[in-house]
C-alpha cells in the first residue's frame, strides 16, 4: 500500500467526524477560548502537544518513505535488468539493446561484465554502491541519480552490473509527502483539540463558570446566601468542590442570622444608651441651667433669659421693669446653729415663695449660696409705687417663718434693685448693678432696700483697685504692725493686741474696717494673716528677750480658722521663733466660730494642744450658742467697742455689758472690754468687775518699736 492512499482515508475520516460540530458550537468555544484565561492555556497546550507528538512521528516516517521510494526505482531498474538479460541469453548483447533498456526503464548508464567480456551504455558510472544497502545514504549525482552494482548471480547470468539509477522525483514526492503529512496532523491537532474542549467545556468549563458566576453573584448578594444553594450531584473533585462551597454558604447564612441578631440586640443597646445618653444630656442640661437644690435657674440660665426678654421688648411700649437680688442675713449661723439639712429646707422654701411671684421659670434664679435674682415687671399704665409694692410683697413673703420639723425659722432679708429705665438694659450689667446695691443694704444698718446709684460704681471701682493693690501690700512692704496695749483694773499693763495697718502709695491709710472684709471676701486674708503672724512672732521673740512676760494677741480669720493646717504651721513658726506658746493669744470673733462648729472646734482643741491662749473678740455682735461656748477651750472674752461707748449713761449697755461680764465669769473666762475712751467708762468697768481694758484713753496703738516703760516684766 502506497503512503498517499492512507493519508486521503485519514483525511476522509476527519472530514466525516468533524461534520456534526455546528457554528453555534464552534463560535461557543471560541468565545470561551477568548473569555476564558484557562481555556486559551488548556488549548494552546493540548495544540503545542499534539504537534509535537506528530513532529516525532513524522521524523522516522520521512526517512523511511524516502527509503521505500528509493528501493522502489531501484527495484524497478533490478526487474528490468533482470528481463533484460533473460531475453538476451540466445544471442549476444547489442549497444543499441543497452540503450532501449536505458531508455525503458529508470537507468540512466549501465555496465556489464562476464568472462571478460563488458558491454557499457549511457552515463559512465563512477563509484558503485552495493545495491542492497542503505539507498538513502547513497552519494548522488547532480542530476539526481545513484550508482549501484549487482554481484554474478544466476538471476544476472553471472554477470555483474553496475548501473546509474535516475532518483531525481524522489525529493518532489518527499516534499509533497511532506504537506500531506503536515496538514493531516493539523487536522489531528484540530479534531482532538476541538474534542479535548468539548470535553473540558462539559466536564469542566461549563460547571466552572456557572461556579463563578454563583460565587460572585453571592457575593455581591451577601445578605442571601441560600438563594444560591445547587445540589453538588457530581462525584469528582468538581462535586467536592461544590459541596464545599455550598457547605460555605451554609455557613456564612448561619453568620448571618448570628450578625443580624447581634445587630438587633447591638441597635436595642444602641437604642437603649441613646435614650439613657439623651437623658443624661437632659440631666446635665438642668444641671448646668438650673439649681439642684431649689430647682430655680442658676446666674447662666437668669442672664441669658434676661437678655431674650430684653431683646423682645419694644423699647416704647415697655413698662417699667427691674432686676431684684435678695440676700438672706446671716444665714450662715442659722446653718451652723440648725445644720446644713434645716438650712437647705429653709432656701428650699424661700425658693418656692420667689418663684410664685414669677410665671416664667427662667426669670427667677438662685444666683449662689443664700442669694436669689428676680425679675420683677410693672406695666407701664401703672404708677412707679405698684413696683416698690410689688418688691415689699416679695421681701415680706420671704421674711414670714419658715417651718422645719416642728421649729419656726425667721430670716431677715436684703435687698438690691437696679431698674431698666434708670439703670443699663443689659441683663449681666443690671444684674451686677442689684447686687452691688444688695451688698451695700446689708451693710446699711437702717435701709433694707437699696437702689443702685451712680455712686455704687465709684465704690466697685475703688474696690477693685484694693483689691489689686492688696496683693502687692505684702511684696511692696505697704503692710506694717502696731502695737495697742491692754491694761488689768490696776492700770498695770498686761500684753498687746496686734493691729494691722495699711499706707496704699495713691490711696493713703486705709482703714482695717474697708480692707479687711476685702480680704476675707477673697481669700488673701489667709496669706495676709500668716504674714501678720510672722511678724507678730518675730518681734515677741525681740521683747522676750528685752524681759517682756505679757501676752500677744493676734486676730485670726474664719478662714484661717477653718483651714486644717493652720494650727501646724503656728506650732512651726513658735519652734522656729524659738517663744513659748504661753505669750501669743489668739483672738477669733464668735461669726467665724459658728460659721463651721465642728471644724472650729478641732482647730480651737488643737491650739489647745499647743498651749495657746484663745479670746473671743466683739462678743455680743453676732449669734452665738452658749452651748458651745461652755465646751469650747477659751479663756478671754472682749466685750465689743459698740456696748462700752454708751457707758456709763445707757441703760441698756449697762445692762448688756454687766450680764456679758457675769456671764463670762460664771464660765471661767475673763473679761477685756474695748473701746475704753474716757475715766468713766474705765471707772464703771472696773466697778462691774471687768479684768482688763483696751482703748485710747490707757494706751494708743505704737510702732512695734515702742515698749512702754509700765510694762509688766
Amino acid at each position: 500500500m502506497k503512503p498517499g492512499v492512507g493519508v486521503n482515508e485519514r483525511a476522509g475520516g476527519l472530514a466525516s467526524v468533524g461534520s456534526p460540530l455546528n457554528r453555534r458550537t464552534l463560535r461557543h468555544w471560541a468565545k470561551q477560548l477568548v473569555d476564558c484565561r484557562l481555556c486559551r492555556n488548556l488549548t494552546l497546550t493540548a495544540f503545542l502537544a499534539i504537534l509535537v507528538i506528530e513532529a516525532a512521528i513524522l521524523i522516522p516516517s520521512y526517512r523511511n518513505y524516502e527509503e521505500n521510494l528509493l528501493s522502489e526505482r531501484v527495484d524497478v531498474a533490478s526487474q528490468a535488468v533482470i528481463t533484460f538479460l533473460k531475453h538476451t541469453q540466445s544471442h549476444p548483447i547489442h549497444p543499441e539493446d543497452l540503450n532501449t533498456l536505458i531508455t525503458s526503464s529508470p537507468l540512466v548508464g549501465i555496465s556489464m561484465s562476464r568472462d571478460g567480456l563488458m558491454y557499457a551504455a549511457g552515463q559512465a558510472i563512477e563509484q558503485a554502491r552495493p545495491a542492497d544497502g542503505v539507498l538513502r545514504n547513497a552519494p548522488r549525482t547532480a542530476a539526481g541519480a545513484i550508482d549501484l552494482v549487482w554481484t554474478a548471480d544466476p538471476t544476472l547470468s553471472d554477470y555483474e552490473v553496475q548501473a546509474r539509477v535516475d532518483v531525481s522525483e524522489v525529493p518532489a514526492e518527499l516534499v509533497a509527502f511532506v504537506f500531506r503529512i503536515l496538514g493531516l496532523s493539523l487536522l489531528i491537532a484540530v479534531f482532538v483539540t476541538a474534542v479535548t474542549m468539548f470535553v473540558i467545556d462539559r466536564m469542566m468549563l461549563s460547571p466552572l463558570l456557572k461556579l463563578r458566576e454563583r460565587i460572585s453573584h453571592a457575593g455581591e448578594d451577601a445578605e442571601h446566601p441560600l438563594k444560591y444553594l445547587t445540589p453538588a450531584g457530581r462525584h469528582d473533585e468538581f462535586g467536592e468542590v461544590e459541596g464545599a462551597f455550598n457547605g460555605m454558604l451554609k455557613q456564612n447564612a448561619s453568620y448571618l442570622a448570628r450578625l443580624h441578631l447581634l445587630n438587633r440586640e447591638l441597635d436595642q443597646l444602641l437604642d437603649e444608651r441613646t435614650r439613657t445618653l439623651r437623658k443624661t444630656e437632659q440631666e446635665l442640661q438642668i444641671r448646668t441651667l438650673y439649681d439642684q437644690l431649689t430647682g430655680l435657674a442658676n446666674r447662666s440660665l437668669f442672664e441669658e433669659q434676661l437678655d431674650r426678654y430684653f431683646d423682645q421688648v419694644n423699647p416704647g411700649e415697655s413698662g417699667k421693669e427691674a432686676v431684684l437680688v435678695l440676700g438672706l442675713n446671716d444665714f450662715q449661723a442659722l446653718n451652723g446653729l440648725a445644720g446644713h439639712e434645716t438650712g437647705d429646707r429653709v432656701l428650699q422654701e424661700i425658693a418656692r415663695r420667689i418663684g410664685g411671684f414669677s410665671a416664667d421659670h427662667g426669670h427667677v434664679a438662685r444666683l449662689g449660696g443664700d442669694v436669689f435674682g428676680l425679675l420683677v415687671r410693672e406695666h407701664y399704665r401703672h404708677p412707679f409705687e405698684n413696683l416698690q409694692a410689688g418688691i415689699s410683697a416679695i421681701i415680706e413673703a420671704c421674711q414670714r417663718p419658715v417651718q422645719v420639723a416642728g421649729k419656726s425659722y425667721e430670716c431677715e432679708v436684703s435687698a438690691g434693685v437696679a431698674v431698666t429705665q434708670l439703670d443699663r438694659q443689659d441683663a449681666r450689667t443690671l444684674l451686677s448693678h442689684a447686687e452691688i446695691a444688695m451688698h451695700r443694704a446689708k451693710k446699711s444698718p437702717s435701709e433694707r432696700v437699696q437702689f443702685f446709684a451712680s455712686e455704687f460704681g465709684e465704690q466697685v471701682h475703688r474696690r477693685q483697685e484694693m483689691i489689686s493693690g492688696l496683693k502687692l501690700a505684702i511684696h511692696n512692704q505697704q503692710l506694717e504692725l502696731q502695737f495697742q496695749p491692754q491694761f488689768d483694773r490696776a492700770r498695770a499693763c498686761t500684753g498687746y493686741e496686734v493691729l494691722l495697718r495699711w499706707y496704699h502709695p495713691v490711696l493713703g491709710s486705709v482703714s482695717p474696717a474697708e480692707f479687711i472684709p476685702l480680704a476675707e471676701q477673697t481669700g488673701l486674708i489667709v496669706s495676709i494673716g500668716d504674714w501678720v503672724l510672722e511678724q507678730a512672732l518675730a518681734t515677741l521673740k525681740l521683747w522676750v528677750a528685752q524681759g517682756f512676760r505679757g501676752r500677744l494677741a493676734v486676730n485670726v480669720s474664719a478662714m484661717q480658722l477653718h483651714d486644717e493646717a493652720f494650727a501646724d504651721r503656728i506650732a512651726t513658726l513658735l519652734e522656729q521663733y524659738g517663744v513659748a506658746a504661753r505669750y501669743l493669744e489668739l483672738e477669733i470673733t464668735e461669726t467665724a466660730l459658728m460659721e463651721n462648729v465642728e471644724r472650729a472646734m478641732a482647730t480651737l482643741n488643737r491650739f489647745r494642744e499647743l498651749g495657746l491662749d484663745l479670746a473671743v473678740d466683739d462678743f455680743g455682735t453676732g449669734y452665738s450658742s452658749l452651748a458651745y461656748f461652755k465646751v469650747m477651750p477659751v479663756s478671754r472674752i472682749k466685750i465689743d467697742r459698740s456696748f462700752v461707748s454708751g457707758l456709763p449713761e445707757n441703760d441698756q449697755d449697762e445692762v448688756l455689758c454687766r450680764t456679758i461680764i457675769n456671764m463670762a465669769h460664771s464660765m471661767g473666762c475673763e473679761v477685756i472690754a474695748e473701746g475704753v475712751e474716757t475715766e468713766a467708762q474705765a471707772s464703771w468697768l472696773a466697778l462691774a468687775g471687768c479684768d482688763e481694758l483696751q482703748g485710747y484713753l490707757l494706751g494708743k496703738p505704737a510702732l512695734e518699736g515702742f515698749l512702754p516703760e509700765n510694762i509688766d516684766i
